[in-house]
């Protein structure tokens, strides 16, 4: 006898029923599929819709993935629920099971709770998003990807660091709305520091022309930050766009340096742009 004679398959009244229950839940998956294919569209869609800034493009960014992220496990509960009911077996103690499942799994994952519960608020306060450069403890980088759960970073050298959210206990968030280049120069005790404060003047106008997007504000001459053996220190800002602060201020000190040399005007020989 062959196996499909000993499950009784071969009779048309058994066979055809079955057919029709694969067909359902092929029928299922593919609308499950389909249906995370439209949320993710439709998140992508409304993400565009919403990106007014380089701020709000991170948020929204990142409200696409916790959304997406969501949406998967609802979507796929509901697909098991309905391939479960297509065998006629009654959904009431697989849900009273999965709840007491649930229960203990609640009380050995503490901490997985505290992180979600540290994920929403980190979202719903706006502290950070995916595309922020942040300080998380010791690690930095740039946010990646971020669910209710975990922020993942990627910092200059490569490295991936993964933290979860509920360890985040001290944060510096350093492309929030603007950041500052502060560049200082130490000259000796000789050079005429009105001269030079009108060289650094027009260096700074240059600066400004040259990275006008780049630069939010005109450069600024502080004053003489602090005065040493080696001569005076001069400090001088400027308000950059948030992840611009390095290339402006790298940008800044080359042209000091080559005016400076221009116009002969010497740097301390233990300090410098």
């Amino acid at each position: 006898m062959s196996v499909l004679e000993r499950l009784g398959l071969t009779k048309p009244e058994t066979f055809i029923p079955l057919l029709k229950g694969l067909f359902h839940i092929f029928i299922i998956l593919v609308a499950g599929l389909v249906a995370l294919r439209l949320v993710d569209s439709a998140l992508r869609r409304w993400a565009a819709a919403h990106a007014r800034s380089s701020r709000s493009e991170n948020r929204t960014e990142t409200l696409r993935h916790i959304v997406a992220s969501f949406g998967k496990i609802v979507i796929w509960s509901i697909a098991v629920l309905m391939i479960v009911d297509e065998f006629n077996l009654s959904t009431g103690p697989l849900l009273t099971g999965a709840g007491i499942l649930g229960l203990a799994v609640g009380f050995g994952a503490q901490s997985l709770v505290k992180d979600v519960i540290s994920g929403f608020f980190i979202l719903l306060e706006d502290q950070y998003g995916v595309g922020d450069s942040v300080k998380i403890g010791e690690m930095e980088g740039v946010v990646e990807h971020m669910t209710l759960r975990m922020t993942t970073l990627r910092n200059f050298e490569g490295h991936v660091h993964v933290i979860p959210n509920g360890s985040v206990s001290s944060l510096t968030v350093m492309t929030r709305d603007w950041a500052r280049s502060v560049v200082e120069i130490t000259v000796p005790h000789t050079v005429d520091l009105g001269n030079l404060f009108k060289i650094l003047d027009a260096t700074g106008s240059r600066l400004s022309r040259e990275m006008k997007h780049q630069v939010i504000d005109r450069p600024e001459i502080l004053g003489i930050e602090k005065l040493t053996e080696d001569g005076a220190t001069v400090r001088l800002a400027v308000k950059t766009q948030p992840t611009k602060r390095a290339d402006v201020s790298r940008e800044w000190r080359r042209m000091i340096r080559e005016v400076l040399d221009r116009e002969g005007i010497p740097l301390s020989s233990k300090k410098g742009p």
